[in-house]
């Protein structure tokens, strides 16, 4: 005779999964949402980047304003060692 599965293990399986899940989408959209902001500012469109801003949370702009002085930092050195190279 077949054994039953454990329905109770295994609705908060589903349910652990479905968090992850929707925890990922959320990531991903956070993620989609800064790569739109730099694509304005990458086009100068400041009213498009300033929409995209004000749609973010202010967690999200904050992480976004530190990973963006991050990328200024690392432009700003790769640019030093190619001028200082003969």
């Amino acid at each position: 005779m077949e054994q039953q599965p454990d329905w109770d293990k295994v609705t908060k399986q589903i349910g652990e999964a479905a968090g992850k899940a929707a925890e990922a989408f959320k990531q991903v959209g956070r993620t989609l949402a800064a790569q739109s902001a730099m694509g304005w500012a990458y086009r100068g469109d400041l009213q498009q980047l300033q929409a995209t801003l004000g749609a973010m949370t202010p967690e999200h702009v904050a992480e976004l304003s530190s990973a963006a002085a991050l990328l200024t930092s690392a432009c700003d050195e790769d640019l030093r060692r190619r001028t200082q190279q003969p």
